[in-house]
C-alpha cells in the first residue's frame, strides 16, 4: 500500500514538472540560459535516480540518493528566490513553514531511529549469556581462540 501512495505522489510531481515544463516552453521562458542550464541539470537528476534504481540503490536513503535529492533541492532556490524578491509575496512565510516542518520531520525520523537502534542493542545485551553462565569447570565456555582478535582489528600486530 505504501509502495503505492509513493509511487503515485512520485508520478504526480512528475507529471506537475512536465506540465511546469512545457508552460516555460510555450512562454519562451527557456531562453533564459540559467533557466535552461537548471532544466538541463534535473534532467541529469532524473537519469542518476534512474540509474541507481536499476542497480537496486535505495532512492531515499544512502549517500548517492541524498546527494542526489539535496542538488534537486538545491536547483529549485532561483525559483523561490524570484518569488520572495516580489514586493507582494507571501513566499518568505510559506519557505519558513516549509523548513520548520522539514526539521521537525527530520528530528522525528532520527529520534525514532535511535530509539530503535538503542531498543535493538538493548535486547542484544539481555540475550547474551552472563560471565558466571559461562564459567563451566573454571573455564570459559565459548571463550574466544587465541587468534580471534585478528579477525576484529584494523592492521596487523606488529612483529615481535
Amino acid at each position: 500500500m505504501l509502495r503505492r501512495v509513493l509511487a503515485g505522489s512520485g508520478a504526480i510531481l512528475a507529471l506537475f514538472h512536465v506540465w511546469l515544463l512545457a508552460g516555460q516552453m510555450l512562454a519562451g521562458e527557456l531562453a533564459d540560459t540559467g533557466r535552461l542550464l537548471r532544466w538541463l541539470a534535473a534532467l541529469v537528476f532524473v537519469g542518476v535516480l534512474i540509474l541507481l534504481a536499476r542497480r537496486g540503490q535505495s532512492l531515499l536513503r544512502g549517500r548517492k540518493a541524498v546527494a542526489v535529492w539535496l542538488l534537486a533541492a538545491l536547483l529549485h532556490g532561483p525559483s523561490i528566490a524570484v518569488r520572495i524578491s516580489a514586493p507582494d509575496s507571501t513566499a518568505v512565510p510559506d519557505v519558513v513553514a516549509a523548513l520548520v516542518q522539514l526539521a521537525v520531520a527530520s528530528a522525528a525520523a532520527i529520534g525514532l531511529r535511535l530509539l530503535v537502534a538503542f531498543g535493538r542493542a538493548t535486547k542484544q545485551r539481555s540475550s547474551r549469556p552472563s560471565a558466571s553462565s559461562m564459567v563451566s569447570g573454571g573455564t570459559l565456555v565459548g571463550a574466544l581462540s587465541p587468534d580471534a582478535f585478528l579477525r576484529i582489528t584494523p592492521r596487523p600486530p606488529p612483529r615481535a
